[in-house]
């Protein structure tokens, strides 16, 4: 009986534990965790948190663009800079040489305005040669010819001033010469000049060779022992002196020598005339095309 009234009473507490005011949804209290507790989940908590996994950004096709296309433009702007520094360094360099030629062709004027002179001087002294060389004979003697000795056996020579020339050719910097007016010009005088080198080299100095030699055949240079000592203007030949030779066929000989020097160096002036022409043309299209003073 007793055991039957404990069952009961354990069944009133029951339901009076049901009956409570927190309802029937009501949680028994955990108990607080300890220090020890939430330090121990603390740090589990870092060890599973250490090392959060990264998701990569995978870029789209416009970044790529993007980035090609301005790296494209860096590269391009500096090939266009560094082609105009370029550009002006040529046009710099260029215009160097063109006043140094344009200075070149001032010295070749100069020379060019002595010698004709003194070309024009020699034709009238070789035709006075001439006519003396027709009235000797062993009573005239040399009839004067002494003083005349030397105009058939010597020329003024041109010295082409050609070291811009030459540096524009030899270095390829003939290409920074891009007025082609200019270019063809500066080549068509070089080319000029060049042609009285030719005529120097193949018919003057023959001709001169030969007169030299008729020179020592006909002339007795004994008279003169100041020769190859002092300058022309100041030895004193004979009056009207005395002759090697007077044999007509010799003298003959001479005279045709003379009269084809006379006739050479009166080729040659005409060149110097039509050159100092071309010279001025040039200075003045250099003038013209580069605003040289």
């Amino acid at each position: 009986m007793s055991e039957e009234k404990n069952i009961e009473r354990n069944d009133k507490k029951e339901e009076l534990a049901s009956r409570s005011p927190s309802g029937s949804n009501m949680q028994l209290a955990t108990p607080a965790p300890s220090p020890a507790t939430n330090k121990q989940q603390e740090t589990t908590n870092m060890e599973v948190h250490k090392h959060p996994h990264h998701v990569t950004h995978q870029k789209k096709w416009g970044e790529y663009f993007l980035e090609f296309s301005m790296l494209f433009l860096a590269v391009f702007l500096g090939f266009l800079a560094e082609n105009k520094r370029e550009q002006l360094a040529e046009k710099k360099k260029a215009a160097e040489y063109i006043s140094s030629l344009y200075e070149d062709l001032r010295i070749d004027d100069k020379q060019l305005q002595d010698l004709i002179p003194i070309f024009t001087k020699k034709d009238m002294r070789l035709d006075t040669m001439l006519i003396l060389l027709k009235g000797i004979s062993k009573t005239t003697g040399a009839n004067g010819l002494y003083k005349y000795y030397y105009e058939p056996a010597n020329y003024p020579d041109f010295i082409y001033t050609d070291r811009t020339i030459q540096q524009l050719k030899s270095s390829g910097a003939l290409r920074l010469i891009t007025k082609q007016e200019v270019s063809d010009s500066i080549i068509a005088y070089d080319a000029s000049v060049k042609q009285i080198g030719i005529a120097i080299s193949e018919a003057i100095s023959e001709q001169i060779h030969l007169i030299r030699q008729m020179n020592n055949r006909l002339f007795d240079l004994r008279c003169c022992p100041e020769i190859g000592q002092s300058p022309y203007s100041d030895i004193h030949f004979p009056e009207p002196g005395a002759l090697l030779t007077y044999d007509e066929k010799v003298l003959a000989e001479y005279y045709n020598n003379v009269l084809f020097a006379k006739r050479i160096f009166n080729v040659q002036r005409i060149r110097l005339r039509l050159l100092r022409d071309q010279n001025h043309r040039l200075q003045q299209l250099l003038k013209k095309k580069y605003h040289l003073e």
